[in-house]
C-alpha cells in the first residue's frame, strides 16, 4: 500500500506543497485501528473465544448464532464468564457523552436469547471499576434504530466513562441471560487518545448487497482534546474515460455526538455542491461540509469536534452506477481541517488495503419492515494521525 499525499500546510500554500510520506501511518494488519480492542484475555475460569480472535476491525462474521463468544468457534460467552478487553489506544472520556461502543448479535422477534453485561474498566489491567451495564434483549425493544427494532442483527450498546479517562482495559461480565450467551462482535473506543491535532477514521460500507453499489459513510474525529475540527469531507470521482456515476449525493451525515444513535440532530455535515438525488445526472464530485442550521456552510474555522464522528443515518446513502463493477476504485477524498489544512487519500491505494469482511449492520438488511439476509459485504476503514 502506498502512502496517501498528505497536506498539512498553510492553506494558501496547500496545492503546491505535499509533506513526507511518513506524516500519513502505514496501517495493515500489524497495526489495529485506532479505536478498537486488539486484544483479550479471559478470566480464569472463562472460555468465551476471545483470546482465538482476531480483534481490531470489526467482522461481523457469525458462524455460530446459536452460541459463542467472539466467532472464534463454538464457545458460548456465558452466564458467569467474563473476559478483559485491550484497546488498541487508550480510551478518552469525553464530558456528557457516551465514549464506548459495545456491539453484539442480538436474535429477532420471538427469540428469547439475552445476557446482562457487567462493564469495567481500569487504566492499569489490575484496578476496575463498574460504569454500567446493558442487556442485549433490549436490542429488540429499545433501541436507538426504531425501524430495526425486532430484527436479528447486530445492535450497538453505549457506555460512558464516567470520568474514567485514559482507559486502557475494558472488562465484560455476563451476569445473567440465556444458556446463547453474549454474542460479541467487537469493542469501540469512540475517542481514541491519539497525541496529534489532526487525526480522523473513515469508513466506508457496502449498503444492500453486492449487486447494489451504495454505500454509508462514517468519518470520527480522533484528534486529541483541543485538535482541529473536521470542516470538509469532499469525494471525487474518476476522471474521463471512467464511465461510474456519483448518486444521491445529497443526503446528509448526522453528527452523532458521541453516541450509536442516528438522531436528526444538527450540526451535521451538509452537501453544498455535486447535490444530486438518486437517477439524477452523474456528478463528478460531492463537497459536504459543516453546518449548524442545516441550511448554511458554517465559516471555516468551525467543524466536527474532537471525540465526535459523524456518519449516514442507515436508510440513507450514497449511490454509484458501475456498469464494470468497480465499486469505489479510482475515486479521491479529501479532508479539510479547520486550521485550513488538508489530507488527500485514494482509495486503490490507500484504502482498500484496509478492507474487513462485515458491515456495520449484519446480518441482516431492512426495507420498511421486511428484513432480507445481506451479507457480509467488505467493510473499508481508513485512518490518518498527523504530525
Amino acid at each position: 500500500m502506498r502512502a496517501a499525499a498528505t497536506r498539512i500546510v498553510a492553506p494558501w500554500i496547500a496545492l503546491c506543497a505535499v509533506a513526507p510520506a511518513s506524516a500519513a501511518p502505514q496501517l495493515g494488519t500489524a497495526h489495529p485501528l485506532s479505536s478498537y480492542a486488539m486484544a483479550a484475555v479471559d478470566d480464569p475460569g472463562s472460555v468465551t473465544g476471545a483470546t482465538e480472535s482476531a480483534l481490531g476491525v470489526p467482522d461481523y462474521d457469525f458462524t455460530n448464532d446459536q452460541g459463542l463468544g467472539f466467532g472464534a468457534g463454538a464457545e458460548a460467552f456465558d452466564v458467569g464468564e467474563a473476559t478483559v478487553l485491550i484497546l488498541s489506544r487508550p480510551a478518552r472520556d469525553v464530558a456528557g457523552q457516551d465514549d464506548l461502543v459495545i456491539s453484539a448479535f442480538v436474535g429477532g422477534l420471538g427469540a428469547t436469547d439475552s445476557a446482562l453485561v457487567e462493564v469495567s474498566v481500569s487504566t492499569d489491567g489490575v484496578l476496575f471499576h463498574t460504569v454500567g451495564s446493558f442487556d442485549t434483549a433490549s436490542g429488540r425493544t429499545n433501541y436507538p434504530h426504531p425501524h430495526e427494532e425486532d430484527f436479528a442483527g447486530v445492535k450497538h450498546f453505549t457506555v460512558d466513562l464516567g470520568g474514567h479517562d485514559m482507559t486502557t482495559h475494558v472488562r465484560l461480565a455476563n451476569t445473567a441471560g440465556s444458556p446463547e450467551g453474549l454474542r460479541l462482535d467487537s469493542l469501540e473506543a469512540l475517542h481514541p487518545h491519539v497525541p496529534s491535532s489532526r487525526a480522523f477514521e473513515l469508513r466506508l460500507e457496502r449498503y444492500r448487497g453486492k449487486n447494489v453499489l451504495r454505500f454509508l459513510v462514517r468519518i470520527k474525529n480522533i484528534a486529541a482534546p483541543g485538535g482541529a475540527g473536521i470542516h470538509e469531507l469532499r469525494i471525487d470521482k474518476p476522471p474521463p474515460p471512467a464511465d461510474t456515476n456519483l448518486q444521491e449525493t445529497w443526503t446528509r451525515l448526522y453528527d452523532q455526538a458521541g453516541t450509536a444513535a442516528f438522531d436528526n440532530v444538527r450540526p451535521l455535515f451538509l452537501c453544498v455542491e455535486g447535490c444530486i438525488r438518486d437517477n439524477g445526472p452523474d456528478t463528478l464530485f460531492s463537497r459536504h461540509v459543516w453546518s449548524e442550521d442545516g441550511v448554511r456552510e458554517t465559516p471555516t474555522g468551525l467543524g466536527l469536534p474532537p471525540g465526535h464522528q459523524a456518519a449516514h443515518k442507515r436508510y440513507r446513502n450514497f449511490d454509484l452506477d458501475v456498469p464494470n463493477s468497480g465499486y469505489l476504485s479510482g475515486f479521491s477524498f479529501t479532508v479539510s481541517f479547520t486550521d485550513g489544512t488538508t489530507h488527500q487519500f485514494d482509495f486503490d491505494g490507500d484504502v482498500v488495503g484496509q478492507a474487513s469482511a462485515g458491515r456495520l449492520y449484519q446480518k441482516y438488511q431492512y426495507f420498511d419492515s421486511t428484513p432480507a439476509i445481506s451479507g457480509p459485504l467488505r467493510t473499508r476503514t481508513y485512518e490518518f494521525i498527523g504530525p
